[in-house]
């Protein structure tokens, strides 16, 4: 997790809301207690929402259906097992 953006939580509403938003999958990235990716010893997930799967096979990693059962599951029990946080980036900020 970076501050780039804010972190949310996710839960039913979250993921219904991006749904709503028209994201059709997530980029899930596993992360140790000191921060490093790492899908083994995992203590939180983040959620990367995207619309479309990249092409580019230099650029596939894991990737879920936004309406598959374990986001449902892990967003139905937000507070059992690993903590999972959805990653949006905050918009730019207009200069004028």
């Amino acid at each position: 997790m970076d501050n780039s953006g804010s972190d949310i939580r996710l839960t039913q509403q979250s993921l219904q809301h991006l749904k709503d938003s028209g994201f059709r999958f997530v980029l899930i990235k596993g992360y140790t207690t000191d921060r490093r990716i790492d899908y083994i010893e995992v203590n939180y997930f983040t959620l990367v929402p995207v619309k479309d799967l990249p092409e580019d096979p230099n650029k596939k990693e894991i990737y879920e259906s936004i309406d598959s059962d374990i986001l449902m599951q892990w967003a139905s029990f937000p507070d059992d097992g690993a903590k999972v946080i959805i990653e949006m980036e905050l918009p730019p900020v207009k200069v004028n």
